[in-house]
């Protein structure tokens, strides 16, 4: 299952593959004019692959800089548009080449990415803040300049074999090969001008046409872009509802659970709050504030910071892993698959304290610790990437179909007749119906419950009013069943 689960994985998303190492040939690059003790300025050369690849990622990030200093922002006081930066950078490649001499022997392939990477990001985020808008979301803000401390990464386009070119050695080693020369004026005397570096990396997959590598040099990460191929699976004529939650990530209407590795994130997590609870201590022995230590932190104050990143970035590799893996199984087994259309956002608000007025300084209890506890629940199950790994997954089969369904009351109302209440859920787990005293798993219930109206869905019987419950007037409970009853006799007819 797991070959499988991966290979179906591979087969529809750019291939990520782990750096072993680099290995730098040929002539020692061109890093930029560097100045001298006596403040005289000289070439500077390195024959060191981990400073040559610094370089790379530190060019490519001032292009992309450059390239980003053209956006304009609207000013509400000037009531114009504005510049994002301080100064407007209209350099072609070629100026920017002979204005920067640390971009002088960068490869073509690799200082010509940025222009399309940053153009493709700045759409992509004005037409996602449009679309949160008109839902009544919060739009975020636009996207800024690269900074300095963040990530490593730089981009080189394959462009049909123009540039980082792929070597298969063996089954699981190959090795990524990106060149390039330096400038006629800065050439060392006795060598050459063209130099290259061999990445080395692992691999598990055939690795299929791509049109450019992404190099995450801090992660130690390399990409291959391709286009995601359609999926080839069978048709099984079934249809599931599945209901996401903390207690079991997901439910089945078949009765099945699927679960996250919670044994493993838990031990995870327990280590990032030890080392959270250290490095408040530090600060607090310091007799400095947080911001005033971070500034000038003390050695294992940094690596502690380094080594909670790396424990959060294990967590978010299990997670997306344990996802991927999920989704692509129900895709091949479901034809249909029916989901809530959950308000993410509104389900993880902090739960606001207010002040008790019999007791002037004090709060009312309203749960706030057990509202903080669910909110961490909800944010390592990741209940949202469940939804877009399904969307785009059953878009590329052709043969499935994802519907999102009104979640109201899924949880509170019987799955065998239909009675709505509260008093249905005895807990978290446990649901047993007041009416007709059928008693099962609270998720199942739920899951049977979603798959009931993506049936309805697909004939058209959707309910754009609340469900009833025990609390409306049996008047008007009666008028509701009947026009359901109505609608579906003459849907069948």
């Amino acid at each position: 299952m797991f070959h499988n689960a991966r290979s179906d994985i591979m087969n529809r998303m750019s291939q990520k593959v782990v750096i072993e190492r680099v290995e730098l040939r040929g002539a020692a690059p061109f890093l930029g004019m560097g100045t001298l003790p006596s403040g005289e300025q000289a070439p500077t050369y390195s024959a060191n692959p981990d400073i040559v690849m610094d370089w790379l990622c530190d060019a490519w990030r001032c292009r992309f800089n450059q390239l980003r200093s053209r956006r304009k922002k609207w000013d509400r006081y000037k009531e114009q548009l504005v510049p994002i930066g301080y100064a407007v950078n209209e350099w072609t490649d070629r100026q920017a080449r002979m204005e920067c001499s640390w971009l002088a022997a960068v490869p073509a392939m690799v200082l010509q990415s940025p222009n399309r990477i940053e153009n493709t990001e700045w759409w992509a985020a004005n037409k996602r803040r449009k679309t949160l808008k008109k839902q009544g979301k919060n739009p975020g803000s636009m996207p800024r300049f690269k900074k300095k401390h963040e990530r490593k990464y730089f981009v080189c386009w394959h462009n049909k074999g123009a540039n980082a070119n792929y070597h298969q050695f063996n089954r699981h080693h190959g090795e990524v090969v990106i060149a390039g020369q330096n400038p006629s004026q800065y050439r060392l005397g006795g060598q050459g001008c063209r130099w290259s570096l061999h990445i080395r990396i692992r691999v598990s997959q055939p690795i299929r046409d791509y049109t450019s590598v992404g190099v995450d040099w801090e992660a130690r990460t390399l990409v291959f872009i391709n286009t995601p191929q359609p999926v080839e699976r069978a048709m099984t004529g079934a249809m599931v509802g599945i209901d996401r939650g903390v207690k079991h990530t997901l439910a089945l209407s078949d009765g099945a659970f699927q679960d996250l590795p919670k044994g493993k994130l838990e031990k995870i997590d327990r280590e990032i709050r030890r080392r959270q609870k250290a490095q408040a201590r530090r600060v607090k022995l310091s007799g400095q504030t947080g911001k005033e230590y971070r500034k000038h932190p003390s050695n294992m104050y940094r690596k502690t910071r380094q080594e909670i990143k790396d424990l959060h970035a294990k967590a978010h590799n299990i997670i997306a892993d344990w996802q991927h893996k999920a989704t692509t199984r129900l895709v091949r087994d479901y034809d249909i698959i029916v989901l809530e259309d959950l308000k993410l956002d509104n389900m993880s608000r902090k739960a606001k304290a207010k002040p008790d007025p019999d007791n002037p300084g004090k709060w009312l209890p309203n749960g706030q610790a057990a509202k903080r506890g669910l909110n961490h629940g909800l944010r390592i199950a990741a209940l949202g990437g469940i939804t877009q790994k399904l969307a785009y997954k059953t878009s590329l089969t052709g043969t499935n179909r994802l519907i999102l369904v009104n979640p109201a009351y899924t949880s509170q109302t019987c799955s065998q007749c239909a009675h709505c209440s509260t008093g249905n859920r005895k807990s978290q787990a446990d649901f047993q119906c007041q009416q007709c005293h059928m008693r099962m798993n609270a998720d199942h219930n739920a899951a049977i419950n979603i798959l009931k109206r993506g049936y309805d869905h697909l004939l058209g019987l959707d309910e754009a009013e609340r469900a009833n419950t025990e609390q409306d007037p049996p008047e008007a409970n009666r008028n509701h069943q009947a026009s359901v009853r109505a609608r579906k006799t003459s849907a069948t007819q």
